[in-house]
């Protein structure tokens, strides 16, 4: 029962991230490149929807 509660309580780590309005795909800011930081607009590598960076904080995806 107490090893469930320390994994509740665990924090998640975050991260800052583009979110794509159209899918919800999120590309973390260190990979938005310098193209994106300079015009300030992202192609989504999910559904290849482009517009401005929507920047949000979101759960870091773990590794694979």
């Amino acid at each position: 029962m107490e090893h469930q509660l320390l994994d509740k309580n665990r924090k998640k780590p975050k991260i800052s991230a583009h979110v794509c309005p159209q899918c919800g795909f999120s590309i973390n800011l260190k990979d938005i490149g310098l193209r994106g930081g300079t015009t300030g607009l992202v192609t989504c590598r999910n559904c290849e929807s482009s517009g401005p960076i929507e920047i949000q904080i979101v759960n870091k995806e773990p590794a694979d």
